[in-house]
C-alpha cells in the first residue's frame, strides 16, 4: 500500500507542478502583454505628434511657396537673410549689446 501512496503523491506533485508552471507562464505572458501595450501606446502618441508636426510643416511650406511666387519674394528673402545675420555688400551691421533681453 505504501507504493500506491507514493504513486499518488508523485501524481499529485506532478499535477501541482504542472499547474504552477502554467500559472507562471500565464503570468509571464500577461506581463509581456501589458508591456507591449504600453509600448504601442507610446508609439501611437509619437506617431500622432509626428503627424501634427508634418501637417504644420506642410502648411508652412505652402505659405513660403505662396510668398516665393508673389511679388514680395525679394523682400521675404532679404528678411530671412537678415534674420540669419547676413548683410548687403558695403553695409555695416551693429549689434545693441547694452540692453539685456
Amino acid at each position: 500500500m505504501k507504493a500506491k501512496v507514493k504513486q499518488l503523491d508523485r501524481k499529485t506533485i506532478a499535477k501541482y507542478l504542472s499547474i504552477s508552471l502554467f500559472i507562471l507562464v500565464a503570468l509571464y505572458c500577461s506581463v509581456v502583454l501589458v508591456g507591449n501595450y504600453s509600448d504601442i501606446s507610446k508609439l501611437k502618441a509619437q506617431a500622432a505628434d509626428a503627424n501634427v508636426r508634418y501637417e504644420q510643416q506642410i502648411d508652412e511650406n505652402e505659405k513660403i511657396k505662396a510668398v516665393l511666387n508673389s511679388k514680395n519674394k525679394d523682400r521675404y528673402i532679404e528678411k530671412k537673410a537678415r534674420e540669419k545675420g547676413y548683410a548687403k555688400d558695403g553695409e555695416t551691421v551693429f549689434y545693441d549689446i547694452s540692453s539685456s533681453k
